[in-house]
This record gives structure tokens, C-alpha cells and sequence, in this order.
């Protein structure tokens, strides 16, 4: 999933299972969200005390943070599903039919507040977090994700009502952007920050986008289409 609205007595997709509403409130989320490049910089006194935040809480393992952004308008009954793959390690996050998706076997994977406060199963983990971005008009512009089980910088790379997210060591003949996702962790009881636990890139070119308007789009029907199609156009 993409971006989930968190609301003030429960988190869809987080501590109890999504319903259709839930996607319906996803894509309309979605698709009022500023593209990164619109995004004002991230202070990094924020980051700072968001980061003993999350270590004071012992959060840092399961959840991080996310800038909050999208790249493009998606249609009614739609929504942003992302699927992790192996060989090489990456996230496909794609616009799906509301039809398509098995509830039972998704989850949340970027919160966005969007109420007055939150509950959920670390009461006050969210409490004070939510607290922090309010307190400093960050709301619009910050939000919580859950970890993908890796611990390497991963590239945002924009396809054609979809992205990738791939490990950056593995990435050719693009640029990094943004950073758009920070990890915590404490080293010596002390909290640190992951200065680009992901980031968004686009190709050396210039272009955002990986596949030309200008041109046909390749056919995307499996993740072996997609990485064939990101070799044709050496980014892998």
C-alpha cells in the first residue's frame, strides 16, 4: 500500500485489517499530495529530535520516516499497491484495481495523519509522535512507513503510473534528487540518523522518468517484464 490516512481511534492497515473504504481513503489521499520536488527541506533539528523520539520508544527497528510526496493522479477504484522482489532487491509499487487487491494479504506500508491524534498498539509511541508534528506544523510534510527487512539506501525511480525502489548499488546512469525516507538507530544509547535511507532519482539525463513519454511504453505484466525493461534502458 501506499499512503494510508491515520485517523483518530484506529490505523487502517496497521493494528486492524483494510476494508475497500480504507483504499477508496488511500487513492483520495494520494492524489492530493505534493510531488517531493514541492516539498519544503526537512530541518534537520527535526530530524534530530525525531530521532531520539523513535529511540525512546524503540520504534526505530519496525518504523521510520517519510517525506511525504506523490508523483501522479490515479483513477477512481484504483490504488497505489507496492510488492517486494528479490535478485535484485526492490519494491514495485504500481496502480492496481480496487478489484484486484487481496485484503488479506496487505498491509499499510506509509501512514499519513490526518486527524486530531492516533491509537494504535504502541499508544504512546504515536501519541508523542503525532504530538511532535503537530506541535511544528510538519503534518502535511512528514510520515511514518514501516521498514522494508533490508539495511541498504534505496533509489525512487518513476515509471509510468508506478515506481521502483531499488537498491542503490545496483543502479546505473541515474542521479539521486531527494531524500524522501530516513531509519533511526541508536549506536551507544545514543539515537542516529540514516541520512538516505531512500531517496528519489531520476536519470542522468534529466528526465524523471524512466521510460520516455516520446516513445511506447514497454508492457509491464510481471516483475521479469519490469526488470527487463529497466535493463533496455540501463538503469539496470
Amino acid at each position: 500500500m501506499a499512503a494510508l490516512v491515520a485517523t483518530p481511534a484506529r490505523i487502517p492497515g496497521l493494528d486492524f485489517p483494510l476494508e475497500i473504504k480504507d483504499l477508496q481513503n488511500s487513492r483520495n489521499t494520494y492524489n492530493g499530495l505534493l510531488d517531493d520536488a514541492d516539498q519544503p527541506p526537512v530541518a534537520e533539528e527535526h530530524l534530530q529530535k525525531l530521532a531520539a523520539l523513535f529511540v525512546r520508544h524503540n520504534a526505530q527497528e519496525t518504523l521510520g520516516l517519510h517525506l511525504i510526496h506523490g508523483h501522479f493522479q490515479t483513477s477512481e477504484n484504483t490504488v497505489m499497491l507496492g510488492t517486494n522482489f528479490q535478485n535484485p532487491m526492490l519494491r514495485w509499487t504500481k496502480v492496481t484495481r480496487v478489484t484486484d487487491v487481496d485484503l488479506n494479504n496487505i498491509h499499510g506500508h506509509i501512514f499519513v495523519f490526518t486527524g486530531s491524534g492516533f491509537i494504535a498498539y504502541e499508544k504512546e509511541f504515536f501519541v508523542d509522535f503525532v504530538d511532535y508534528l503537530v506541535t511544528n506544523d510538519l503534518t502535511k510534510l512528514l510520515g511514518l512507513q514501516v521498514l522494508m527487512d533490508v539495511n541498504m539506501t534505496m533509489w525512487e525511480l518513476i515509471l509510468d503510473q508506478g515506481t521502483v525502489m531499488l537498491d542503490a548499488s545496483v543502479v546505473r546512469n541515474c542521479k539521486p534528487t531527494r531524500i524522501t525516507g530516513w531509519r533511526f538507530e541508536a549506536v551507544d544509547g545514543e539515537p542516529r540518523v540514516h541520512e538516505s535511507n531512500e531517496t528519489h532519482a531520476a536519470m542522468s539525463s534529466g528526465n524523471h522518468k524512466i521510460f520516455n513519454a516520446g516513445k511506447p511504453l514497454p508492457k509491464l505484466e510481471n516483475v521479469d517484464d519490469l526488470k527487463t525493461s529497466l535493463v533496455n534502458v540501463d538503469v539496470l
